[in-house]
């Protein structure tokens, strides 16, 4: 079942030559507990990491990653590429990704993303399209983040996206609902993270939290959203936590 449930997240997730020094990123660690109902329920452990390159004008690449382990499931891992064009006012660009397990189940997914920033919020979102050939799965549709400043390293944020997901036997319809924030101290670039997300699916629901902490550099929390590594929540490695 959890290797199931890491396709599908993949899925609904809603993950370089010439290119110069990082300019922002974050290496962390998570702990959660994801509940599918029908005893499926297992707390989990995991690594994440994201990092942004410098291309030739405005644009950027990027990279996510992660890895996560549970009690009773297969060691799965994530990974994330992007390509965009960003400036004060907006991002515009794609992704792909390919989340894998022990097991063999392998999902590639990937689609195109956009951010606008306003003064002490960003909109941002994604459209998508995965496959996992292991399991007969594949699946499309869309995610929306706000991320809201409270302060240059206070953030929180919210994500609304929907799903359709074909698993072989039928369609299913997924709505998908998370909230979220990030803290990042000032004497130090040590931040802690805390998340919630629901996958409600035709037949049931995944009700996942988490808890992490991150080692950031290149500035605050606003300065990754509007210059560096700020994509992996609503595209992509995100969705193995």
């Amino acid at each position: 079942m959890r290797n199931w449930i890491i396709g599908a997240a993949a899925i609904l997730a809603v993950a370089v030559p010439g290119v110069a020094a990082a300019q922002t990123g974050y290496v962390g660690a998570q702990y959660g507990n994801a509940d599918a109902g029908a005893g499926a329920d297992e707390d989990f452990y995991g690594l994440e990491g994201a990092v942004a390159f410098a291309g030739s004008g405005s644009i950027v690449f990027e990279v996510d990653a992660a890895v996560v382990d549970g009690d009773d499931s297969d060691t799965a891992f994530g990974l994330t590429g992007h390509v965009y064009a960003r400036n004060d006012s907006h991002l515009f660009g794609g992704f792909i990704g390919v989340a894998d397990s022990d097991a063999a189940d392998t999902t590639w997914y990937g689609g195109l993303e956009a951010n606008k920033y306003f003064t002490n919020w960003t909109l941002a979102g994604a459209v998508f399209y995965g496959n996992n050939d292991d399991n007969d799965v594949d699946g499309y549709g869309v995610n929306v983040e706000a991320r809201a400043f409270i302060h240059d390293n206070f953030r929180v944020n919210g994500n609304i996206g929907y799903a359709n997901v074909d698993a072989g036997a039928g369609d299913d319809d997924v709505m998908l609902y998370g909230v979220g924030g990030e803290y990042q101290f000032a004497a130090m670039p040590i931040s802690i993270t805390a998340g919630y997300n629901v996958a409600d699916f035709d037949g049931g629901d995944i009700d996942t939290w988490t808890i992490g902490v991150r080692y950031n550099w290149g500035g605050t929390l606003r300065d990754r959203d509007r210059s560096g590594a700020s994509q992996g929540s609503v595209t992509g490695v995100g969705s193995l936590f």
